[in-house]
């Protein structure tokens, strides 16, 4: 389970506008951020997490941070600034025939697009051509499909599609999209007719209501439209770090937006980032750990520096694992976990603050590798 919202440049407080994704997977599942360089190819096949598709001459470098097994991304960026996330949602057209998943969705669209437009052709064109389809989970056998928010400098657009149907609708100041479906009538464009209801033609209502997506959605919503005019980073990283008081054992954790796997529940948020978009500037926010909740934001300039090579998934999946243990240890000791946090909060007002160049980037991520090494 996952949430993803956005806040465009007329409800933030620089006018620039600001992504969050929380990607929610099974809570021993690696979560890493990898860098893949624009490349040309003369290779006419690729092989995706299932399946292999056709191949274009060129693809743009991106950044993408995922599950380790999976060939797509839950979330990334592209050198263009063209920003997606994708959530699992529940619909009567789910096929457990492998194909094309949706996190194949999210890195084919970043590797071949140039701005939101571009990326949503880019999903319904292979949507149409391939379908959806498969093993989602770790170790689960979790099948879905999925939706998207697909964001650039300019615009902001939230594509659901179900099966190989599909509606696309705009984002005008804000939104949140999360494991369910949100697109009504309010589509401008589906595959489907101008006045289909969308979410109630195709979604599992019982799945999707177990799933809370619906709540989580409208809680993000809410806490947007408090911040309305005052929207920033670190209002943003509060958001996804946000726990409700939800008791219920079913999906009390559910409901959270920073979520812990725990009694029935087995999602957990495993990975989380924030891209602020302004005057062609990109600036990235990632934890590369589980639970932004116990986890340090650090920022990232769009050059692969600080992130692993494709080939290096083993060392980015060490990296991740050593986060990972701090988490389990801080969420046994109250105490040492608030020290944390203030220590914590202290590095990220730093980065916040900074003059945004490599130099102190670099030194960010030198801090924060030193308090986790302290706190370990």
């Amino acid at each position: 389970m996952c949430d993803t919202f956005v806040a465009l440049s007329n409800v933030t407080k620089d006018n620039s506008i600001i992504f969050a994704k929380n990607s929610d997977r099974e809570p021993a599942e690696p979560h890493i951020g990898i860098f893949v360089e624009r490349k040309k190819h003369n290779e006419k096949k690729v092989k995706c997490t299932y399946i292999e598709v056709d191949q274009v001459p060129e693809t743009y470098a991106c950044m993408l941070f995922k599950p380790s097994w999976i060939w797509g991304a839950e979330m990334g960026i592209n050198e263009y600034g063209v920003v997606i996330g994708n959530e699992a949602v529940f619909t009567k057209l789910i096929s457990k025939e492998e194909s094309l998943i949706g996190m194949d969705y999210v890195r084919l669209a970043l590797e071949r697009s140039k701005n939101t437009e571009e990326a949503v052709e880019v999903i319904i064109k292979l949507l149409k051509q391939y379908g959806q389809g498969g093993k989602c989970g770790y170790k689960k056998n979790l099948t879905y499909d999925n939706s998207y928010m697909i964001v650039d400098f300019n615009k902001a657009f939230v594509l659901e599609t179900a099966g190989r149907e599909w509606a696309v609708k705009e984002i005008k100041d804000f939104d949140s999209i999360s494991n369910s479906l949100s697109i009504k009538k309010d589509h401008f464009k589906s595959s489907v007719g101008k006045d289909i209801d969308f979410k109630a033609t195709f979604e599992r209502r019982l799945i999707a209501k177990v799933a809370s997506g619906d709540f989580r959605r409208a809680l993000t919503r809410e806490e947007l439209r408090k911040r309305r005019g005052n929207i920033d980073l670190n209002n943003v990283f509060k958001i996804t770090r946000i726990h409700t008081n939800s008791k219920n054992i079913f999906n009390g954790s559910m409901k959270n937006i920073c979520m812990h796997a725990w009694s029935l529940i087995s999602s957990e948020t495993t990975g989380s980032i924030v891209v602020k978009l302004k005057d062609g500037e990109i600036q990235i926010f990632a934890t590369l750990s589980p639970r932004p909740c116990l986890s340090v934001y650090k920022p990232l300039l769009f050059n692969g520096k600080f992130l692993f090579s494709e080939n290096e998934t083993r060392k980015a999946i060490k990296y991740w694992q050593k986060r990972r243990k701090l988490v389990l240890e801080l969420s046994k000791n109250k105490t040492l976990a608030n020290e944390f946090i203030l220590q914590r909060d202290k590095l990220e007002k730093r980065a916040l603050n900074m003059e945004w160049n490599e130099g102190n980037i670099e030194e960010i991520w030198k801090e924060e590798e030193k308090l986790i090494s302290k706190f370990l």
